[in-house]
């Protein structure tokens, strides 16, 4: 894991390993969780539901993965200042806490875009 901070404000945080387990990888408080699971053939993970609850959140988060290709993220502060770039290669992904992005694609990719929602057209230009 790698953590993009601009300050002392957590931007982004960068996932490359899947360790064994069912392993949280995000804070509990933040909108967005993010989990891996490596489990070994013949495992069971137990079927179940998640309790309706009203959740409410006031930031949007998004989580990058690739698929496939390679990609650079040029990482934006909250106040719009470019601090960081950072490559990401298949199987990789990224979590946006805050702050902005730009995707350059280095080479034919294939991406997921996860984000919490629900989906409000309210996108701002860098």
């Amino acid at each position: 894991m790698e953590k993009f901070f601009f300050k002392k404000t957590l931007v982004a945080v960068k996932f490359t390993k899947i360790h064994k387990g069912s392993n949280p990888l995000t804070d509990p408080n933040q909108p967005l969780q993010l989990v891996t699971l490596k489990h070994p053939r013949g495992s069971y993970l137990k079927a179940h539901m998640h309790k309706p609850q009203k959740r409410i959140t006031r930031s949007l988060q998004e989580c990058l993965i690739v698929k496939k290709g390679k990609i650079r993220l040029d990482l934006y502060s909250p106040t719009k200042i470019l601090f960081k770039n950072t490559y990401l290669i298949e199987g990789q992904a990224l979590i946006l806490l805050t702050g902005g992005y730009g995707i350059h694609l280095v080479e034919d990719s294939e991406l997921f875009e996860i984000k919490n929602g629900p989906f409000i057209v309210d996108k701002i230009l860098i």
